[in-house]
Parts: C-alpha cells; sequence; structure tokens
C-alpha cells in the first residue's frame, strides 16, 4: 500500500490502536420502523454497545441522532429512502469525527425521546428513538425493516421543490398572486397525488414558506435518493401578454431561446437573495467538469419533460410545444433526472387570475402526476415496486446498453417491434443507454 516503509516498530502501537478502534466499532447493520397511532418507533440495530445522543432542531422540524464510534451497513445505507412514516419525511446520515450522525426530518412537531435496549436473544444492542405526535387518522400498527425491503421492491423517489419561498416571494403578479404561494399549493397536491400512486413517493424540498437556496434544493434532492427532481415555478415576464406553460431540461450548451435566458437569469438572482454568491461553491467546478454521461441523465430528463407537457396540455396553454432547455443550477444535478414546470406567468392577467384558483391548481398537479406517472410506467427503474409489479404480470424490464437498437431489443426477447413501443408508449426508436424498457409477455 505504501511505497516506502522507513521503520515498522514505532509504527505498532499507532496500529494496534487504530486496529482496536475498528474492532470495537460498533456497526449499524437495520434501521426498523414501525408506527401506529399517533407515534413513530425507529429501532437502531447495532453489532456492539455504543454510546450516543439525541437532541431536537427546528425552522425546519428534525431531530439528531449521533451515535459514537460507529460505522454503518452499506445495505443500511442504500436503502434509507425507503424509511417514512406520516411524521417522518426523511433519514440522513453522515460521517461525524468516529461515529455517525442521522437527522430525522419531519412534516410536523413531535415529542423525541430515545431508549437504549440490551442485546436479547438474536438480536443485539439496539437505540429505539421514538416520535409522538398525538393521534393519526390510522391505527395500523406497520413495521418495516431495511433488512426485508431492499429486495427489490422500494418506492420511485420525486422530490419536488416549490420555488422560492419565505423571504423570497418570487414573482409578483395581478391581482396580488405571488410566485411562491402558488407553487407551493401547486407542490402540495403533486406531493399528495404521487404518494396516492402505489411504488411512488414524494419528497418536498419544502412544506411550508421557509426560503431555500438553490444547492439546498439540490442537495435534499441527493439525500433523499431522488429517481427524479420536479422544481415548480409560476414565472412573470417584462409583457404582459407572454402566456403558457412550459417544462424546461437542463442544457450543457446554451438555451434554446430568449425566454430561457430570462428565466435563467432570475433564478441566479433569487439565490442572490440569501447574500451568497454561487461562485465559490466547490460543487459548481464538479458541475463544470461533467463529463459526456450527463447526456443520459438530461436525455432522460427531456422523456419525462415530454410526457408531463403532454399531460399539461390538456389543463393549460402552453409556452412551447415542447420540451425546452436552459442553464438553470437547480436542474444541475449530473445523476438525477431534473425537469423545471413554469405552471404559467403571473404578470398576464388570465393566468394570474386561473392559478389564483385553487381548482385550476388541482387539476394542474393531477396532470403533471399523470405525466409522471405514464413515464415510470413505462420506465420503471430496476428493484422497484412497480418494475417487480410489471414483472409479476408476466413481462420484464430491459435496460439499454451500447449499441443496443430497439429492433434487435424486440428480437432477442422474441416480442414484436410494435408491441415494444407500445408498451413503453414510444413515439420512434430512438433509445438511450440505460433506459429501462418494459418487456411485454411474448
Amino acid at each position: 500500500m505504501y511505497k516506502k516503509i522507513f521503520s515498522i516498530n514505532w509504527l505498532l502501537p499507532v496500529l494496534i490502536l487504530t486496529l482496536s478502534s475498528v474492532v470495537h466499532a460498533a456497526q449499524v447493520k437495520d434501521i426498523r420502523v414501525g408506527t401506529q397511532s399517533g407515534s413513530t418507533r425507529l429501532v437502531f440495530e447495532l453489532s456492539g454497545a455504543a454510546e450516543h445522543r439525541m437532541f431536537p432542531l427546528s425552522n425546519p422540524d428534525r431531530v439528531v441522532l449521533d451515535v459514537s464510534d460507529a460505522d454503518i451497513s452499506q445495505s443500511v445505507v442504500n436503502d434509507l429512502k425507503a424509511l417514512s412514516s406520516d411524521a417522518l419525511m426523511r433519514v440522513r446520515y453522515a460521517k461525524r469525527n468516529n461515529g455517525l450522525r442521522f437527522v430525522l426530518d419531519l412534516s410536523q412537531k413531535v415529542k423525541a425521546k430515545s431508549t437504549v435496549l440490551a442485546a436479547s436473544g438474536e438480536y443485539g444492542p439496539r437505540i429505539m428513538v421514538e416520535l409522538e405526535y398525538g393521534a393519526s387518522q390510522s391505527s395500523t400498527n406497520v413495521i418495516k425493516s431495511l433488512a426485508s425491503i431492499s429486495n427489490g421492491k422500494r418506492d420511485i423517489v420525486v422530490v419536488i421543490d416549490p420555488g422560492h419561498g419565505g423571504k423570497d416571494p418570487g414573482a409578483l403578479g395581478q391581482f396580488k398572486v405571488r410566485e411562491k404561494d402558488i407553487v407551493l399549493s401547486i407542490g402540495r397536491e403533486l406531493a399528495d397525488r404521487l404518494n396516492a400512486t402505489p411504488g411512488i413517493k414524494a419528497v418536498m424540498t419544502r412544506s411550508t414558506d421557509e426560503y431555500l437556496q438553490l444547492r439546498e434544493r439540490s442537495r435534499i434532492a441527493r439525500e433523499a435518493n431522488a429517481d427524479l427532481l420536479i422544481s415548480v415555478h409560476a414565472d412573470a415576464f417584462t409583457k404582459p401578454s407572454a402566456r403558457g406553460a412550459s417544462v424546461w431540461a437542463l442544457s450543457l450548451s446554451g438555451k434554446t431561446s430568449e425566454m430561457g435566458r430570462w428565466l435563467a437569469q432570475q433564478e441566479k438572482e433569487t439565490d442572490l437573495v440569501g447574500g451568497i454568491s454561487l461562485d465559490d461553491k466547490d460543487q459548481l467546478l464538479a458541475e463544470v467538469l461533467l463529463d459526456m454521461s450527463m447526456n443520459s441523465t438530461i436525455q432522460m430528463s427531456l422523456d419525462i419533460g415530454s410526457k408531463v407537457l403532454g399531460n399539461m396540455r390538456r389543463v393549460a396553454v402552453l409556452h412551447k410545444n415542447s420540451v425546452q432547455q436552459a442553464g438553470f443550477v437547480v436542474l444541475k444535478s449530473p445523476d438525477i433526472p431534473s425537469i423545471l414546470v413554469e405552471t404559467g406567468f403571473v404578470s398576464n392577467a388570465t393566468e394570474a387570475k386561473n392559478l389564483g384558483s385553487r381548482a385550476y391548481r388541482v387539476r394542474l398537479a393531477a396532470s403533471i402526476a399523470k405525466g409522471v406517472e405514464d413515464f415510470f410506467t413505462a420506465n420503471p427503474p430496476d428493484g422497484t415496486f412497480i418494475a417487480w409489479q410489471q414483472n409479476q404480470r408476466g413481462g420484464s424490464t430491459y435496460t439499454v446498453s451500447k449499441g443496443d437498437t430497439l429492433s434487435d431489443i424486440a428480437r432477442r426477447n422474441n416480442v414484436t417491434l410494435d408491441a415494444l413501443r407500445s408498451a413503453n408508449t414510444l413515439k420512434n426508436d430512438v433509445i438511450w443507454i440505460g433506459q429501462k424498457l418494459s418487456i411485454p409477455a411474448s
């Protein structure tokens, strides 16, 4: 491992001490979550005893659990996003000193307490965290374990990002319509629609009137292991005649329209509301260095955007009939397909009136949800409940590799080209590396 070793004798005490600490470090082997009327209980199963401390934080509400001298199993890391309840939005973790920090993001205020459970029978030492928040609508007791739900039935995670918020009202339109209020309402409705779909879980970057910087929104999506990020906006333009909903994906080579340049500039100015420039972030440097693999993520974003746009046309007037592209910072996640939905222009009297109507916002959110559902039904990621469900029905899923053509895939799977197009709602034979194709039963 080392190129040169000058003397090993003086290293032995250090090595022994280091190896000793590694051997004795407890490992988080599994996390179980149980829900019942008015409470959520999480049990962190350890390989050995470990000290911990827990404390609450507010704005937003969350509970922090620090576990000393501990490590975490990679299988647990991979499936953290499966942990949720009516009060628990998600569980995040980070390595801290020689231990671990878990952050429990909450959707409401809770009373939290922790208990150490001694090893018993087949179980090792455990830390139990109880979140109490009053009576809930359901008294059903549900227990999920990461060790059991990592078996190919995870939810598809869609992160919904209502733009602006808090001290940043966004665009101010006619009839005193504020962008931050409109998009939060649409975001909540969209989350409810997606959560009602078996196999899809919605996570919101903000569910209240709070300000988040663009990088924070992307961070939430990454920590949630998102399969898709949807940023929701309702902008204004210098001309009151500008109108129409639109869907945007990232462009690495430039903007497809003057409107794209305008909106991208507005986004940058928004992030300066907090007084912090975007130009000094390491992540920005990393994004500049993106390689060609980013193109597959952009292509998937464009395809999802097309499904969403196709459904939105049934509710709203469209600004453009195809997905547009611009250099939006919030979309610059190299491994997360991301779209930005402009629900309309509050600077236009007609659209300000429409967006001010709850009935219209509900219909608009339903159309966006339908587009997302249509895409993932045709292209379910491997290991998800929807992919498993389709396999149970007699079909299968194929991941497109380099050199594949649609006709080759159809021939190898003994299905007709028309059947393959129909199963994936394809309008043509264009496919991309990494795309998931549903293979109908032959």
